[in-house]
């Protein structure tokens, strides 16, 4: 995946006023997970949060902001959480709507990340690797190169 490219043409969408497809918030989510280094995640997370906070539709941001904490906590800033979390602006509905989607998220970016997994153990990338690019464990990836195997 093109991070950059991704990005830029999502910014664009969002600059020009286009609806933003589930795969774009998706996209979104993903992209600090597509950048190699922690620093360079933590710029990329960075820019994402920016961006999201330009989506108009609310619940598209909330969507994005809550699938970017999601996605990223294995290597997110702890203190820059925070920051998001404050940016959602917790009211009780806000809560329970960011639970929804959090649930909904984590689901979206473990298929997102089985699905790069998957491509990646075709293309023979070591397993450590992947790991590092996904956040799946040794366990699941065994699991899925062995169902690539059978299949």
């Amino acid at each position: 995946m093109d991070s950059r490219a991704v990005f830029n043409a999502i910014r664009q969408k969002i600059h020009s006023g286009s609806v933003l497809t589930d795969d774009d918030l998706m996209a979104l989510v993903i992209l600090p997970l597509t950048v190699p280094d922690s620093e360079g995640k933590q710029k990329m997370l960075e820019k994402v949060v920016d961006l999201a906070e330009q989506i108009p539709d609310e619940g598209q941001r909330i969507f994005t902001l809550s699938g970017v904490i999601v996605a990223s906590d294995k290597f997110i800033n702890r203190d820059y959480m925070d920051q998001i979390r404050r940016r959602i602006n917790m009211t009780q509905l806000g809560q329970l709507y960011e639970k929804e989607k959090i649930e909904y998220a984590n689901q979206k970016v473990r298929e997102k990340a089985i699905e790069i997994a998957k491509a990646l153990l075709e293309d023979g990338t070591e397993i450590v690797k992947i790991m590092k690019v996904t956040g799946l464990t040794e366990e699941e990836l065994l699991n899925l190169q062995n169902e690539l195997l059978t299949i």
